[in-house]
């Protein structure tokens, strides 16, 4: 008996970790396509698409949390927005101003 229990526990466990392990994958691919739609538009140094990159698995992360509000996913937008201009120069914002449907798609 208790090793069937033992071995249900471990089922469960090995279960469980793949799950996340599929949800990370997922968010970090989701992120990669931001990154790269940005890039597409704006031109940007290799250490800010690190940071892009961080930046977007932080949003990815966050948004797939089913119990925000709308209000509290456009918050979240609009500070992922912020962030997103504020490490930009001028050139750099004008490109992706130029574009409003990208700023969009990669905040929200």
């Amino acid at each position: 008996m208790k090793k069937i229990i033992a071995v249900v526990t471990l089922l469960f466990a090995f279960t469980v970790s793949a799950n996340a392990q599929d949800k990370k994958a997922s968010i970090e691919e989701l992120a990669k396509k931001d990154v790269s739609a940005l890039i597409e538009k704006v031109t940007i140094s290799g250490s800010f698409k690190k940071d892009m990159y961080t930046l977007m698995v932080m949003k990815h992360e966050k948004l797939s949390n089913p119990s925000l509000t709308s209000l509290q996913r456009e918050d979240i937008s609009k500070r992922i927005a912020g962030k997103i201009l504020s490490g930009l120069d001028e050139s750099q914002r004008k490109q992706l101003d130029a574009d409003p449907e990208l700023l969009k798609k990669i905040t929200h």
